[in-house]
């Protein structure tokens, strides 16, 4: 039962996940949000790698990074890179090209010109 709960609150949260080569950390800090205004997304940690063709998001993330995931019928979900663990607080999620991911890291392909971000979402 409680993994039943764990997937799905985890499929909810990282409905994108995966990781990367370098690593860019920003301060702790949210950007003030002024009325009418809404925030950019806040990431306390980004990593980057490149694609390759016909690899997925999901298998170069493991390729360089330690990785903890939950398999699902509709794929993988990431949890865990380097030791760093989605929480209450902050999720994995996966970006190729700027544009987040809409299906499970392991079933999104990449190509060599594709450049993949992982992000360290505040929820």
């Amino acid at each position: 039962m409680f993994l039943k709960f764990l997937l799905a609150l985890t499929f909810s949260a990282l409905l994108i996940t995966g990781c990367g080569n370098s690593e860019k950390s920003k301060s702790d800090s949210e950007p003030a949000e002024t009325e009418g205004q809404k925030s950019e997304p806040f990431d306390s940690v980004v990593i980057v790698m490149g694609g390759e063709d016909g690899k997925s998001v999901f298998y170069i993330t493991q390729k360089y990074h330690h990785v903890g995931f939950i398999e699902s019928s509709v794929g993988n979900f990431v949890h865990v890179i380097d030791s760093l663990e989605t929480n209450s607080k902050f999720s994995w999620l996966y970006s190729v090209n700027d544009t987040m991911g809409t299906v499970a890291s392991d079933r999104r392909i990449t190509s060599d010109s594709d450049t993949i971000k992982w992000h360290y979402r505040k929820n």
